[in-house]
């Protein structure tokens, strides 16, 4: 097995190189049980019946072999004294990268798919699980840099179903497509490239589509900062997804109306994954009982009235004010 390694990003945006340092690090670890908690094995997998086409997975181990969550709300202060990714084992670290930004990526010892890695941007800098400039652009980065398109990143925020106060990100692959790939946007006026998710979807969300990486990078990094100072100055906890869709990648932003303190050990949480449209389920009754309409429910139970809450900073193109 290989140790940590350090890598540069001199590459061109594709780069197969980092995907196979990526992919052998993690295989090499989980398949020699080293750093894990338990090896992945999706006991069961089915898509729910309905418009959406939740896919619906069962991993009872990541249900009860996870570490404990943390409680912290969205102004929560960096706490050395609690868990943090500076003091994961040696062995849990499969890259080092060098440039441009200076990024950890860390086995997830609790999987939920192939490849689910953590993304901890400048982790020694002891900073809170609140997106930085070098957290957005980092996520692009890899986005755009791997060559296989099935990978897909995600972020909880405080208050948001976050379960460690150290900035980091989920990157992981997915091999099926999801409803949010697939789902009709609203443009939104004055913010350019952003829309929202229309209103017969099941999550409520804003949408960065970015077609043109050479010139609309900077454009997206931006914007979206923008959106989450908002929200942060609302006191609005969110998750994010980056994901490909076509031949453009999308960059959501799920905002909730109220915050919860932490993500509790329970089979079924609404974070980035399941406002995207994949539920993982740690009791074999919820895998057979789950509907589409109770995820739903639940999505939007989690998320409250966004549009309402944000119809002022972010109306839709077509608003007459």
């Amino acid at each position: 097995m290989e140790r940590c390694r350090t890598y540069e990003w001199d590459q061109p945006r594709s780069d197969p190189e980092l995907q196979r340092l990526l992919e052998t690090t993690w295989s090499e670890r989980h398949d020699a049980g080293v750093g894990f908690r338990y090896f992945l094995t999706i006991e069961r997998e089915r898509v729910a019946e309905g418009s959406f086409q939740f896919l619906v997975l069962l991993n009872s181990k990541r249900l009860t072999e996870r570490r404990q969550p943390q409680a912290f709300l969205l102004d929560a202060p960096y706490d050395p004294a609690r868990f943090n990714f500076a003091r994961v084992a040696p062995c849990e670290i499969q890259l080092e990268l060098l440039r441009p930004i200076p990024t950890s990526i860390l086995i997830n010892n609790s999987p939920v798919a192939p490849y689910h890695s953590l993304v901890v941007p400048d982790r020694t800098a002891q900073c809170p699980q609140l997106l930085t400039p070098a957290g957005v652009r980092i996520a692009l980065e890899l986005l755009l840099r791997l060559p296989d398109r099935r990978y897909r990143l995600g972020y909880n925020s405080p208050g948001a179903q976050a379960s460690v106060n150290h900035l980091h990100l989920h990157l992981l692959r997915l091999d099926r497509e999801l409803y949010v790939e697939r789902a009709e946007l609203v443009p939104i006026r004055g913010v350019p490239l952003l829309h929202r998710l229309a209103d017969h979807l099941p999550a409520r969300g804003y949408c960065f589509v970015l077609r043109d990486p050479t010139r609309q990078l900077e454009v997206v990094c931006g914007g979206l900062l923008q959106l989450l100072g908002t929200l942060l100055d609302r006191q609005m906890a969110h998750n994010l997804f980056w994901t490909w869709a076509g031949p453009a990648v999308r960059v959501f932003v799920f905002p909730r109306v109220r915050q919860v303190a932490n993500k509790a050990a329970c089979s079924f949480n609404a974070a980035f994954l399941e406002l995207a449209g994949l539920v993982s389920v740690g009791e074999p009754r919820d895998y057979e009982q789950l509907t589409e309409h109770a995820i739903v429910q639940a999505l939007r139970d989690a998320q409250g009235d966004v549009y309402g809450a944000l119809r002022d900073a972010f109306p839709d193109e077509h608003t007459v004010d």
